[in-house]
């Protein structure tokens, strides 16, 4: 977006093609009076159709309170479809190729937004951002532009108005036993050699452990620990380089192999649990909760469970510490931190719409601090109060079993109309302060990498690049597995394993990627 807000701000084709039935903009009387925001509201309630990316965890509710207080403050009701989220990105390939869309798609990541991109079904958001002030103050004030340049096309063309964290936290983090540092009169590890050292420490202590656990897959793993190793952030494992303005291939790197190399090592020598990859959630929590396991990469808002579980299992002492990223040969680096996921956007039709303005204002409303209060915040006096001007949430929200599902109940917290999620906000529900302060040292000392580099591809190079990365990714998948395992001998096998990634589509790869920085 940077190109196009120094102008303006200085900011698979479907299966079938089907009618979809949401209705249009509509509009119903509404007693007279005035509006929070300042709007008369004896004009008529507007109703705009949205697709919505309905959770199992928190099913769409037409009567959510923080929907009735977007009607009481904007005159606005929702008219929404919703569709379960596993059938989402499919749903949306239909819809867009229909002819039929809803005046707003909530939830659009970035391979499905990519995907149309090029079709004119999508409204250009930059053709509109005079009609956009506040969104363009909150991009302004984010300091988001570098991310958000990432969903625009290689022309500056923008079709989504982006859901913005104001800021990256440090909430993924190496985690440790440190009552067993202290009992075995250790340091706490601040490199990979000396995490190694620690763990072997650690089985030889108790043999039965498996030392270090794994949340769930070798993704997670990779994404969370990998910036340290070199390896991530990339994108379908491609790394921007700025100083030679190209893209190179992290998983053949000399920086990758020593990080299979390490796992190996870890595995071999039992400090690794044998499940590293195929233990499930629920298995994972109980080995780290029982003992069994002493070091993972996890989420440190969840530790407060872990620890109190683990008092209850092992003994008082029992105590699971969140650490400063672990060295590897990537540096101090602490997990990949995206701060656009996903966003809203409107069908290009829109624009000829006789409500048109009115949409354009209700998404840009959503984007101000007044409409972004009941989808984060809550109702003021019932789940947050105000004194001298600062926000925090009510008693009955802090003393309730979960602070984010007491918001989900009441329609808050949601993802398919809370635009912006502010820092002191996002703090305040992951309710543990050392969330914000390793943040804050993470801010200062530059933990967080820089900002994944999307290639800009037209649609017959996406359509390319759809079938490479899929050969692609099964081989890497496939040999990560056996180098790790010791199925396949790294050392032996790691010149044949090069030249069949390439051979398989990463040349190609790179060259569509590079070429695509060519202005």
């Amino acid at each position: 977006m940077r190109r196009s807000m120094k102008r303006g701000f200085i900011f698979v084709t479907a299966l079938m093609v089907i009618t979809v039935p949401l209705a249009a903009c509509s509009s119903s009387n509404k007693d007279a009076g005035t509006n929070g925001s300042g709007e008369n509201s004896s004009e008529k309630t507007t109703t705009f159709s949205m697709m919505y990316s309905d959770s199992a965890a928190y099913p769409f509710n037409k009567e959510w309170p923080a929907l009735k207080q977007m009607q009481t403050l904007k005159n606005v009701k929702l008219d929404v479809q919703a569709v379960p989220d596993k059938d989402y990105a499919n749903k949306f390939k239909i819809v867009t190729s229909s002819g039929t869309l809803p005046d707003l798609i909530s939830s659009v990541d970035h391979p499905s937004l990519m995907s149309v991109a090029e079709t004119g079904v999508l409204l250009n958001i930059n053709d509109y951002l005079d009609k956009l002030p506040n969104f363009q103050k909150k991009v302004k004030e984010y300091k988001i532009d570098d991310e958000l340049e990432n969903w625009e096309t290689k022309d500056g063309k923008l079709y989504i108005l982006p859901q913005m964290n104001e800021a990256a936290l440090y909430n993924t983090a190496p985690v440790i036993r440190t009552d067993l540092l202290k009992k075995y009169g250790l340091q706490v590890p601040k490199t990979m050699d000396e995490l190694y050292s620690v763990l072997k420490v650690f089985k030889e202590k108790d043999p039965a452990s498996y030392p270090m656990a794994n949340l769930i897959g070798a993704n997670t793993l990779r994404s969370i620990s990998g910036a340290a190793w070199g390896i991530d952030p990339s994108y379908n494992g491609f790394m921007y380089d700025s100083a030679s303005n190209s893209f190179t291939y992290a998983y053949t790197s000399d920086n990758y192999k020593q990080y299979v190399k390490y796992l190996n090592k870890l595995i071999t020598e039992k400090l690794a649990d044998p499940e590293l990859y195929t233990s499930s959630l629920d298995s994972w929590k109980q080995k780290m909760a029982t003992g069994k396991s002493t070091f993972t990469y996890t989420w440190i808002s969840e530790l407060a469970q872990l620890n109190a579980d683990g008092k209850k299992n092992v003994g008082p002492d029992f105590e699971l510490t969140p650490l400063p990223p672990i060295a590897g040969p990537g540096g101090v680096k602490a997990a990949s931190t995206t701060r656009i996921k996903d966003g809203l956007v409107i069908p290009a039709s829109a624009a000829k719409k006789p409500y048109f303005d009115k949409l354009l204002a209700f998404v840009d409303w959503l984007y101000s601090d007044e409409g972004n209060v009941p989808f984060t915040w809550g109702i003021k006096d019932q789940t947050y109060v105000e004194v001298n001007g600062k926000k925090d949430f009510s008693d009955a929200v802090k003393n309730s079993s979960s602070i984010q599902k007491s918001l989900w109940d009441i329609g808050a917290a949601n993802t398919n109309y809370a635009m912006l999620y502010p820092y002191d906000w996002f703090i305040k529900v992951l309710n543990n302060p050392l969330v914000g302060t390793l943040t804050e040292e993470a801010k200062a000392k530059n933990w967080f990498p820089a900002i994944t580099k999307v290639p800009k591809l037209k649609a017959e190079q996406k359509e390319e690049e759809n079938m490479l990365v899929t050969t692609v990714n099964d081989l890497f998948a496939k040999t990560h597995e056996q180098f790790v395992y010791n199925k396949v001998n790294i050392d032996t096998e790691w010149n044949n394993y090069v030249k069949d990634m390439d051979a398989r589509g990463v040349t190609k790869l790179k060259k569509i990627y590079n070429d695509s920085l060519a202005k």
